[in-house]
């Protein structure tokens, strides 16, 4: 059978089979409260995570055949891709921008608020890490064949979410590939995460002490020069003005009306059509309008804030991590990368297709079994940390009114 490999039904068959299977997943699964939740920002999360998915399912087509990691020539499976990772930064600067304004009247536990970062994002990350090792070591024949040193400095680099851009694994050139170079987007968010005291003091919403401030300029400028960041830095800027949109009660009435669902998707199919990727201004600006529409409180009429969206949302994490490996592993160690090069579109497509139950699956266990309990240990970690090392003074005094006059108006 005949099929094109950047067939816009494939996409469509691929997320109901993941809906369904989230949708039983519901029954036994519990939402969060909707009370101080973006119901529609939950569900949206999954979307995203899936869709990224479907864009290296067909990546991974070019590789085995072409021997080429390369995007997308269709728009349609390169936003996949670019618009997902840039939505889910506008995410990201959404939720933290709003604990910064809401700060006046709660202030921001800086200390709390790093170590559940790092319980959030870190163990599955390590456990994802952990399988790619493994994977990597397969590759080269269980034989070390690298120095010692250089075995180190490739751990330190994967410890620390690959910061300094190394992407190898005992000599394995592109070892990243194995979860489909997914880690690319964790320095961004770690970047905007470790400024988040600079941006609190340039809002003048939260009066940082100057230890947290001089560490939030400090972190911002290292990573920028380490990871040599560039434009896929601006739809943080998107997720911000979002976090101001919700605050304004006309925007939020405007945003609620059912037919407002209808400027959301012509926001987003205008910038698949006319743009060929999400880090260009007309794209961004499209991008940003949906999403504040979405942030707001537009579900897409009700698609949003179904449950079954919101479970895979739940698991949005994981399975951005986890599917990479898990195309690698079938590909490589069930199937065979010599036998997938002989496979058609139809071929490739139909295992793919087939790989979203197991990999719906395998995130919902990572996520109840490796997130969860990790967040939950939160507040022991916090409580450990304040006994083990309390904060220096500069770290807990506050600049005076007079000091902290220099910021913008």
């Amino acid at each position: 059978m005949a099929l094109d490999l950047y067939n816009p039904w494939i996409a469509v068959a691929a997320l109901a089979l993941a809906l369904g299977t989230t949708g039983l997943l519901a029954k036994c699964q519990s939402l969060p409260a909707d009370r101080e939740r973006h119901t529609a920002i939950d569900g949206l999360r999954g979307f995203l995570a899936f869709f990224v998915f479907l864009h290296h399912g067909s990546i991974w087509f070019v590789q085995l055949h072409q021997h080429t990691w390369t995007t997308p020539t269709s728009n349609l499976y390169r936003h996949f891709g670019d618009s997902s990772v840039a939505l889910f930064f506008m995410i990201t600067a959404f939720l933290f921008t709003g604990k910064i304004l809401d700060s006046q009247h709660r202030p921001i536990d800086w200390v709390r608020l790093y170590v559940a970062r790092v319980m959030r994002l870190f163990p599955l990350y390590a456990v994802a890490v952990a399988i790619l090792w493994l994977m990597a070591w397969a590759l080269t024949d269980w034989t070390l064949r690298v120095s010692t040193r250089q075995l180190w400095t490739e751990v330190l680099n994967w410890l620390i979410f690959t910061v300094p851009r190394g992407e190898s694994v005992n000599s394995l050139p592109h070892a990243n590939r194995l979860m489909a170079g997914v880690t690319w987007s964790l320095p961004y968010e770690w970047w905007f995460y470790l400024g988040l005291p600079a941006l609190a003091f340039l809002l003048r919403k939260q009066n940082p002490s100057r230890g947290w401030l001089l560490f939030g300029f400090l972190n911002v400028l290292l990573f920028k020069a380490v990871w040599h960041l560039d434009l896929r830095l601006l739809p943080f800027l998107g997720g911000v003005l979002a976090a101001y949109a919700v605050r304004n009660e006309t925007i939020c009435r405007f945003s609620r009306l059912r037919w407002t669902g209808l400027i959301v998707l012509l926001c987003l199919g205008l910038a698949v059509k006319w743009t060929p990727t999400a880090y260009t201004p007309p794209a961004l600006v499209l991008l940003s309008t949906a999403f504040i529409l979405m942030a707001c409180g537009n579900d897409l009429f009700g698609i949003l804030s179904a449950a079954p969206s919101r479970i895979l949302g739940e698991m949005a994490y994981s399975l951005y991590l986890l599917h990479g490996l898990l195309l690698s592993f079938v590909f490589h160690w069930l199937v065979g990368w010599s036998e997938m090069a002989r496979w058609s579109e139809a071929e490739h497509w139909t295992l793919v297709v087939g790989l979203s139950v197991p990999l719906i699956l395998l995130s919902y266990a990572a996520s109840r079994w490796i997130e969860k309990p990790a967040q939950q240990a939160t507040p022991a970690v916090v409580a450990w940390i304040r006994r083990k090392a309390p904060a220096p003074a500069a770290m807990t005094k506050p600049l005076t009114a007079k000091s902290r006059d220099i910021g913008p108006p």
